[in-house]
């Protein structure tokens, strides 16, 4: 799912975008910060701005990346922390002229693209539903009077950036702005502009909760065709090979009518790559996850299985994979490998057996199998499968409820420049982390999106 947030500088599109993010619980990323980043690099590394090959040479080598420290978001360029002086006067007074560069644009679109493609979000910045995500799922565009984004800048400047605010009043930031918005509503390459379908406010007279609570309502409204754009995925088939859309029909109204099932988390859906991770009670959580993921998933089985010509054939057709031994075998290793580097979306149980009813303690093999394919991980939780179905039982119960929700991805650059062995337990602990999460979520009232 992807939201974003437009607007001129002042109109407090980053704060309404932060405080949207954690109502929300998706992440926020604020690409105005990549745009200072790469006027940063240039100021730093003494580059003219009228000098393109320079900047584009630059724009090659050029090292971002986002940082959680005590629970604060931080900015680098390479191995600099620039989160501060990225808000300084000097970046103001070029990033514009920066950003409307095409090189520098069509660089940073791609990693804002691939970041979304890979994770639901809330972009803020000046292009993003009408250039970089025109599908965005739903968009926003703040407007504000100009004295009163000069009077929210200069504020803000001053409180942030003392020193920097020595010499600035209203008007000279009113003209700073006007300046800004001339040169970003004037690029060739993707002006400033209301995206199309955008939801307009002015929050010139609004407080940034009156605001908040006004994209919120937007959301709301699309947040349900969302979810039935997503679910149930056997209705569609778009992509499903016949025998996978049948079997997955049939699971999907047995635990529809008999288990009530209920899915949560469709916002974190992406399309590609990734291991689905869910915590592993009854033999039914892989039909549990597979009807519930809004896309083919794929199954590791035991060879044996495969024998008889015709339920070989059968679970074959569901996208079941013959393997020996577990995952720490290297024929299996390499099984995995393979499906990933199709793109295709796996089930692991990382507990690496079922349980008595509780998450328990998960295996550091997933983070080997993260670091070698530079995948995500999903995590999943299942509720109502063990009730049902657990390992005390010889039959399931025929009525019951079973809940399956996705959490927020896991992806490795989070842990790529950690060493190999820590990294690989900083995986496990995680998705461990992850697990209880969403197990939490749901027993406070599985209010809002899953964490």
């Amino acid at each position: 799912m992807i939201v974003t947030i437009d607007g001129s500088a002042g109109t407090g599109k980053t704060t309404v975008a932060k405080k949207v993010a954690e109502k929300l619980g998706l992440p926020f990323f604020d690409t105005g910060a990549m745009y200072r980043s790469v006027a940063w690099a240039i100021l730093h590394a003494g580059i003219d701005l009228s000098d393109q090959e320079a900047i584009e040479r630059l724009l090659k080598e050029f090292s971002y990346t986002i940082r959680l420290e005590n629970g604060e978001k931080r900015y680098y360029v390479g191995h600099h922390d620039v989160t501060l002086e990225i808000r300084s006067q000097k970046i103001n007074a070029i990033v514009s002229e920066v950003a409307a560069m095409p090189a520098v644009r069509r660089n940073l679109w791609d990693l804002q693209r691939a970041y979304a493609a890979r994770q639901s979000a809330v972009f803020e910045g000046r292009d993003m539903g009408s250039a970089v995500f025109p599908d965005a799922d739903l968009k926003i565009f703040l407007t504000a009077d100009p004295a009163v984004r000069a009077e929210r800048r200069l504020s803000e400047t001053q409180t942030k950036l003392p020193q920097e605010a020595q010499g600035w009043d209203r008007q000279k930031m009113m003209e700073e702005l006007a300046r800004r918005d001339r040169i970003d509503s004037g690029r060739a390459l993707a002006p400033l502009t209301r995206p199309e379908g955008a939801v307009e406010i002015d929050t010139s007279h609004l407080s940034i909760d009156e605001v908040v609570e006004k994209v919120l309502e937007a959301y709301k409204k699309m947040h349900k065709r969302y979810v039935r754009k997503y679910s149930p995925a056997w209705l569609k088939g778009k992509g499903m090979r016949f025998i996978y859309r049948v079997v997955l029909c049939g699971a999907w109204l047995y635990f529809k009518l008999f288990h009530r099932h209920r899915i949560y988390g469709l916002e974190h859906f992406f399309k590609g790559a990734a291991i689905i991770a869910p915590n592993h009670t009854s033999y039914l959580d892989p039909p549990i996850v597979s009807l519930s993921w809004p896309e083919e998933v794929h199954f590791l089985a035991r060879d044996y299985l495969f024998k008889p010509p015709v339920f070989g054939s059968f679970i074959r057709a569901l996208n079941s994979h013959p393997v020996q031994g577990d995952v720490g075998d290297i024929s299996v290793f390499k099984t995995i490998l393979g499906l990933l580097g199709e793109g295709k979306k796996i089930i692991l149980f990382p507990e690496g057996h079922r349980t008595g009813g509780q998450i328990e303690q998960i295996k550091p093999g997933i983070g080997l199998l993260l670091s070698r394919s530079k995948a995500s991980v999903v995590p999943v939780y299942v509720h109502g499968a063990f009730e049902i179905w657990g390992r005390h039982r010889k039959l399931p119960k025929l009525f019951g409820k079973t809940v399956c929700i996705f959490g927020s991805p896991i992806h490795w650059e989070r842990f790529a420049e950690m060493d190999k062995r820590k990294a690989q337990q900083a995986v496990a602990d995680e998705i461990s982390k992850a697990l209880h999460a969403l197990k939490d979520w749901y027993e406070k009232g599985a209010e809002g999106i899953p964490p």
